[in-house]
């Protein structure tokens, strides 16, 4: 009897390119800092970060559909995204660090979209869920074993060191892609994509969304719903773009914030699917209450530890980002359930690509008054802002069920 090929076999391709970047995501903003950025240069490079992903993304889906092609973005995004994190070794000043996160993001935007496209030729339409979620699966534990590694390594290792590590595990995945990965010539309709469960992680760590064509703005019923996004995503960037600068400030470094990464990351990839289980019983608006409300405590915990002494201050900072980790499962799935189940099928499309700009705009007007908030008025102002913005976005579904 005949062996049936797997169509799964090029998820593990990525394992290597997760591991990488997994690794650098909490290098960027401190390296930023040891080249003596402060607050709003750590926004600023976050927020130029998020707008090169966003464009990347328009970029590359326009050029793969153009073109006709998945396989060699994807590999264009392995390569690019592994040689940018070994620019980062170079940099010497904040404005270097800007100019290749820039790069960085841009090509990491090639890999975002253009898996799932893949997915949709490779599988049947009903394994397409099943398909998307163990992608994810697979990919979620490779950033947590990147985050382990980074961890390790900055023990032994300076950070520019990491760095070059981290590209040269990256480069891995050119080569595994070029073997496993099959190309898919072939159109896809973006109205039947619809957004996936698990398939949707905080921005790449806070990176902006699947965007691959700038959409005709729409509401159809969902402008509460944007509304109190882009106040989530305003608010989320508040807290996370200034977290790793909070903790350098009071003389933490890259192995205590590894070690809450670790933690958050590894807590949003173990909830993913249990909330996709609860929201039978729950629905999403129920859980997107929930997961605002308790984000909004998490923000404010890390509000209150701004005024404790160093050993209680590591603890409640510890908490609070488990918790914005926790919520993050029920935020991202009940999201996607939402959309992806309301969403009148002939506008699902323009009505995603909405949401997904707008939660984008949200991220980088947050990256980018962070550093101002935190240095016109203080940590303390910028993490009560946040968690506010958490509070204030549930007032625009609080009627919804």
């Amino acid at each position: 009897m005949k062996h049936r090929p797997d169509p799964g076999k090029w998820f593990y391709s990525f394992i290597p390119f997760k591991v990488s970047t997994g690794g650098a995501a909490p290098l960027i903003p401190l390296l930023t800092m040891n080249l003596g950025g402060g607050p709003t240069d750590v926004g600023a490079v976050n927020a130029i970060g998020s707008t090169a992903s966003m464009l990347g993304g328009l970029f590359w889906g326009k050029l793969s559909d153009k073109l006709n092609r998945r396989k060699v973005f994807l590999l264009t995004g392995f390569l690019g995204t592994a040689v940018a994190s070994i620019l980062f070794a170079l940099a010497k000043s904040v404005h270097q660090v800007m100019a290749v996160n820039a790069i960085y993001t841009f090509f990491i935007a090639a890999t975002i979209p253009l898996p799932i496209l893949i997915i949709t030729k490779a599988f049947r339409l009903e394994d397409w869920d099943y398909a998307i979620g163990r992608f994810n699966e697979i990919g979620g534990w490779a950033w947590v074993a990147g985050m382990v590694l980074g961890l390790v390594m900055a023990r032994f290792l300076s950070l520019r060191d990491i760095f070059v590590v981290l590209g040269l595990i990256g480069l891995l995945s050119f080569p595994w892609g070029l073997k496993t990965i099959r190309e898919v010539p072939l159109h896809i309709d973006r109205r039947v994509l619809g957004i996936y469960t698990g398939y949707v992680v905080e921005k790449f760590r806070y990176l902006p969304n699947m965007i691959t064509h700038l959409p005709r703005f729409s509401t159809e019923g969902f402008g509460r719903l944007y509304i109190s996004t882009i106040l989530f995503w305003i608010g989320a960037m508040l807290y996370f773009t200034q977290f790793p600068v909070l903790l350098k400030s009071r003389g933490l470094g890259a192995t205590e914030l590894y070690i809450m990464s670790i933690a958050n990351s590894a807590v949003s990839a173990y909830m993913y699917t249990r909330v996709g289980l609860r929201l039978r019983k729950t629905g999403g608006y129920g859980a997107l209450k929930k997961g605002l409300g308790l984000r909004g405590v998490a923000f404010l915990l890390l509000a209150v530890s701004t005024f404790v002494r160093a050993s209680v201050f590591f603890v409640l900072a510890f908490i609070s980002y488990v918790i914005a980790g926790y919520t993050w499962s029920y935020i991202s799935v009940s999201t996607s359930s939402i959309i992806s189940r309301r969403a009148p099928p002939k506008k699902k499309g323009s009505l995603i690509g909405a949401y997904n700009l707008v939660s984008s705009l949200g991220a980088i007007i947050g990256n980018l008054i962070s550093g101002f908030v935190v240095e016109a008025l203080g940590f303390t102002a910028d993490f009560a802002l946040a968690s506010s913005l958490m509070f204030l976005a549930l007032v625009p579904i609080l009627r919804e069920r």
